[in-house]
């Protein structure tokens, strides 16, 4: 009887065969994701002295707080052409909201931040900016992969801080596609 009881507490803890896991619910986001991304805008309305365009590279972190909404952070890094060239880095903090109902799922994603570059942006601006990001689009699985493409309007603008005088913004819209782990 000893015997049988060592016997059965040694399979039972050397990985007898278990039930295997359950899969898991595909409109269930992972916890965490992380994508990269490259993105380019251009000037819309509100022109300035000229027509800015911006392309860059970014990289992102989200974490799903409630069924298909995830708080979000993003770093970015964008070449601004203009009159005098500039490179702008900032950050952005909101949310993405994922809609799981096929293959291919609507993205849409919500943020503020601020940012800073080398030069003013735009001409007349300021080197240090705020940052809105209004988009949305769509992500699907490729293998262990998530490939997505969103349309995006980012405005940069210093909010009259410094001033009307050295108050331009730029509003552009683009598209910035991603690459994402799971």
């Amino acid at each position: 009887m000893g015997n049988a009881i060592i016997l059965a507490l040694v399979l039972g803890a050397s990985g007898a065969p278990q039930a295997p896991e359950a899969p898991q619910a595909p409109w269930k986001a992972p916890e965490w994701n992380f994508d990269v991304n490259t993105a380019l805008f251009r000037e819309a309305w509100d022109e300035n002295e000229q027509i800015e365009w911006l392309a860059g590279v970014g990289a992102a972190v989200d974490r799903r707080v409630w069924r298909g909404l995830a708080l979000r952070g993003e770093l970015l890094a964008l070449r601004v052409q203009q009159a005098r060239v500039a490179w702008l880095r900032g950050f952005t903090v909101g949310t993405r909201a994922r809609w799981h109902r096929s293959r291919v799922q609507p993205i849409a994603d919500v943020a503020v931040g601020l940012s800073h570059s080398t030069a003013e942006v735009p001409v007349r601006g300021t080197r240090s900016n705020y940052l809105a990001v209004i988009g949305a689009g769509a992500e699907t699985a490729v293998g262990q992969h998530r490939v997505s493409i969103t349309g995006r309007w980012l405005h940069l603008s210093n909010n009259g801080r410094e001033g009307r005088q050295r108050n331009p913004d730029i509003q552009s819209l683009g598209v910035v596609v991603g690459l994402g782990w799971r």
